[in-house]
């Protein structure tokens, strides 16, 4: 993610959260097609996002379906449906386009992921 949005949360604004420019982990921490979880704030208001990595992108978007907003994953890691091509929510079966957290088809459609402003630099993920 190199263009941040306007719906973007930024994680210093989270309670408890790390500052612009704190390193998440290295790309290479991430096997291609995975995701990886993170958590900041505090455990009665913990904030849960979760990084994708496809190849040298990267999509980081809080783990909540906008439908029940209950986590996608069900697996540590594994946030896609078998193809790849789009993000599962295990739970209602909502499919969620990867580039922008677009909802295609269940409950939620129409309705999106909520991003992360996140960066590439130097091979390291960090917080922007």
């Amino acid at each position: 993610m190199s263009d941040v949005k306007e719906f973007d949360i930024y994680l210093r604004d989270v309670a408890n959260g790390p500052g612009a420019g704190a390193v998440l982990c290295a790309l290479a921490d991430i096997e291609d097609g995975k995701g990886r979880e993170f958590r900041y704030g505090t455990d009665k208001e913990p904030f849960e996002f979760f990084v994708y990595r496809r190849g040298g992108e990267i999509f980081a978007y809080q783990n909540a379906c906008p439908h029940m907003y209950v986590p996608l994953n069900l697996k540590e890691g594994v946030f896609t449906e078998k193809s790849g091509q789009y993000f599962l929510c295990n739970f209602h079966g909502a499919l969620f386009q990867v580039e922008d957290g677009l909802c295609m088809a269940g409950p939620c459609r129409g309705r999106s992921l909520q991003s992360v402003a996140v960066g590439l630099e130097d091979g390291r993920i960090i917080v922007l």
